[in-house]
């Protein structure tokens, strides 16, 4: 989740509270949303000075164990078990709250779920792990010249993906929805069998491309990964969309086209970033490793186990090691090979055999970024494609899929592989004149764009086509039928309803255009006719229904791993006091100073550190020890206390120390704290 939907569902109270933090209302200017205060770098990094030592602990440990997964503060304790007491996890917990860095959800039977906004990990990521990355970089000539392609093709079942990558596949796939007269829906919901293979037919992708990466998604029993895959970046592109009845996919060619303008790095990188937040809220390591790779600059080489270390640096929590060679095969299934499959990374291997890995796009684009320039360059008229005497058009690797698109309105596709080959045929040109292209149109195209002059004989063949075209044509009209003269006479005395009348064929009978059906019908009711409307194909047009805007993708197939969104935000905030239920019944000299006390105040002061999980500050033979209490065990030889000191177990016998001091994070932890920043340092 991120904040933008954060803001949405927190109270506003809670939201001014953070706001006017001291902090906050400092670097705060007009006009910036929460999102934007608690996510630009220079804010984060002057608000982690100003956090605890708890707080800046806690941070950690919710960076190490859960990112941006949603977590419960009991899982958080028994993470923190070594090396934290469950009140400096709670007091820490508290502090991030208030800042607004963690956010508490609370499911409708009183559970509490806390979770770290996504727009903000890489940001804490480099203040809580200033890790060094990357930590290096290879020019191309130092690695050995490997094509990783057959390879991953045989680890993805022997698939060899789109040489030009996922955007080259998904303009395939839409301009083949097009050019469907209407792409209908089964009353399950779905496109028809037959409808789908002829959409998905020049889409080559690996059989499981979803559901390795952890993604799941409806229909599983008529879309295969590929074909959902396609059609949920169509959806959340804003390219397909539902119409009102919801029976049918319509097609939104403005949407289309203006993601045509961008350059082809561009298109590619709006595809990954709808991928990228599929796989969000990931794994931890999953999402520290993505943060990393978003950092790394394009077109520079990267070593793979690089970033495996820097990985590993972060999240392995005390002695809890992850397996390097576990955790390295999973990122390459979920994250690195899809990554190679959709052309948005380029694998190699140095002289070693380590491998190493480039982007070839800019993951950090910004929403709505795309150069002015680069789209005018776009957009500039230059040579990019071949003419063949055989009616052939060659489309080389840097032809644009805006020019593609205007090749594809009146030429067939043949091959789909780096070089783009369409064929000009008479049905495919034809194709094209029922369209309102004319043979001027294409032949101009053709010229503007071709490398060498356009062959005489396909400019003479498209005129010829086009003057058989024009000798005939068949077209689809909607005949209204009228009883009597004296009714056909009536509507053409309505000024309104005469305007929409076509050609009269007879003394009865009116031809209608499609367009004018719905205003006719409207006319017609106002003048006490009220024609049989279930005869007349597609009368309830899509004309009036709203269409999905670019920038705001629609509900698609994949199920959403953001679950923490169904759940309101807790508007409560404890007090710090709270943390310690009646601490006025208990003698204050337990919290002041170390003092030898009787065994039985030794088990009370003891229990009492158990039941708020907070610390105990015992002195054994001169030197002072910070223990996190687990338990009390008695038996008939006397009792132990059981717990934690710097992540090691320790059972000790009350002879085994001789003062002793009760330590309340929040409270009196001034000692707890310096320690903490002696070890940190060492």
């Amino acid at each position: 989740m991120k904040y933008e939907h954060v803001e949405r569902k927190m109270p506003v109270s809670l939201k001014e509270s953070i706001l006017r933090q001291p902090w906050c209302s400092a670097l705060r200017t007009s006009g910036d949303s929460l999102g934007e205060i608690l996510t630009q770098p220079t804010h984060l990094a002057e608000l982690y000075r100003q956090l605890s030592s708890d707080e800046q602990r806690t941070l950690h440990l919710v960076m190490s164990t859960f990112g941006c997964l949603p977590f419960t503060s009991e899982r958080l304790e028994k993470e923190a078990v070594l090396q934290m007491a469950g009140a400096q996890v709670s007091l820490g917990l508290w502090g991030l709250r208030r800042y607004g860095v963690i956010v508490a959800f609370r499911k409708s039977w009183g559970e509490q779920l806390y979770t770290l906004p996504e727009d903000a990990f890489s940001g804490w990521q480099s203040l809580v792990f200033p890790t060094v990355w990357p930590t290096g970089q290879n020019e191309l000539d130092e690695l050995s010249d490997l094509d990783l392609s057959d390879r991953m093709a045989d680890m993805d079942e022997g698939v060899t993906s789109n040489p030009r990558g996922l955007a080259q596949q998904l303009f395939h796939c839409m301009v083949s929805c097009s050019r469907q007269s209407e792409l209908s829906l089964t009353n399950k919901g779905t496109l028809h069998k037959k409808q789908l293979q002829k959409i998905t037919e020049h889409v080559s992708l690996p059989a499981r491309i979803l559901t390795q990466s952890g993604l799941t998604y409806a229909f599983t029993d008529v879309y295969d990964e590929p074909a959902a895959l396609m059609l949920e970046l169509g959806i959340r592109m804003g390219f397909l969309y539902k119409n009102e009845v919801g029976n049918r996919f319509l097609f939104h060619h403005r949407n289309f086209e203006r993601w045509l303008q961008n350059p082809y790095e561009h298109q590619q990188t709006q595809l990954y970033r709808i991928w990228r937040q599929a796989l969000i809220p990931a794994p931890v390591w999953l999402e520290h490793g993505i943060s990393f790779m978003d950092k790394a600059t394009d077109l520079h080489w990267y070593s793979f186990s690089e970033l495996m270390k820097a990985i590993l640096s972060c999240c392995s929590i005390g002695h809890k090691p992850m397996d390097e060679v576990a955790l390295r095969q999973e990122l390459m299934a979920v994250w690195i090979r899809p990554l190679f499959t959709f052309r948005f990374v380029e694998l190699a291997e140095d002289q070693e055999g380590e491998l190493w890995f480039r982007w070839l796009i800019k993951p950090r684009l910004i929403t709505g970024e795309g150069s002015d320039f680069h789209i005018e360059r776009c957009l500039r008229t230059e040579p990019s494609l071949y003419v063949q005497p055989d009616f052939e058009v060659l489309l080389p690797p840097n032809a644009s899929l805006r020019l593609e698109w205007e090749v594809a309105a009146f030429a067939d596709l043949q091959n789909a592989d780096l070089v783009r080959t369409y064929r000009l045929t008479k049905d495919s040109f034809g194709r094209a004149l029922d369209h309102g292209l004319r043979a001027s149109n294409v032949i101009q195209i053709l010229r503007d764009h071709a490398y060498y002059q356009v062959p005489e004989q396909v400019i003479i063949t498209l005129q010829q086509w086009e003057e058989q075209k024009d000798k005939l044509y068949l077209t689809d009209v909607t005949l209204l039928r009228c009883q009597t003269n004296e009714v056909a006479e009536a509507l053409l005395r309505n000024e309104k309803c005469r305007k929409l009348l076509g050609e009269r064929m007879g003394e009865t009978n009116f031809i209608i255009s499609h367009a004018h059906i719905k205003h006719l019908t409207k006319c017609l009711e106002a003048m006490g006719f009220h024609p049989n409307q279930s005869t007349i194909p597609n009368v309830s047009s899509d004309e009036g229904q709203e269409i999905p805007s670019l920038y705001e993708p629609q509900l698609g197939l994949c199920y959403s791993k953001d679950t923490i969104q169904l759940y309101e935000i807790d508007p409560y905030l404890p007090q710090r006091e709270d943390l310690y239920p009646d601490m006025q019944q208990i003698p204050m000299s337990w919290i002041k100073e170390l003092r030898d006390y009787h065994a039985s105040t030794r088990k009370d002061m003891i229990r009492k550190a158990i039941e708020w999980k907070s610390v105990l500050q015992l002195r054994k033979e001169g030197r002072d020890c910070f223990i996190i209490p687990r338990m009390l065990r008695e038996d008939r030889t006397g009792w132990i206390l059981e717990g934690w000191e710097e992540y090691e177990e320790i059972a000790w016998t009350s002879e085994d120390w001789k003062e002793m001091k009760l330590i309340l994070p929040g409270i009196n932890d001034g000692s707890v704290r310096e320690k903490e920043e002696t070890l940190g340092e060492l």
